[in-house]
């Protein structure tokens, strides 16, 4: 789930296949995904007029991603 919130972050609202092209292909991706919203990280909207789906980052989801980074930066500096 970290994985989908800084690719989020990075790349901003994308399409739900875009997280799995770009994140990973796992089968427990929707559940994931599912989990994230109901936590209210991000948003899942189906498109009008088709059947794609835009996740996006909520602010408080902005906000754990930002802290993710942080804490990345931490980790990888010398």
């Amino acid at each position: 789930m970290i994985a989908i919130l800084l690719f989020l972050s990075i790349n901003g609202q994308c399409r739900k296949i875009e997280v799995y092209q770009n994140v990973s292909s796992n089968p427990r991706i929707p559940e994931k995904l599912d989990r994230l919203e109901a936590m209210g990280l991000i948003t899942q909207t189906i498109a009008k007029g088709s059947r794609s789906v835009t996740v996006a980052l909520t602010s408080k989801g902005k906000e754990v991603a930002n802290m993710l980074q942080g804490v990345d930066r931490i980790v990888k500096s010398d």
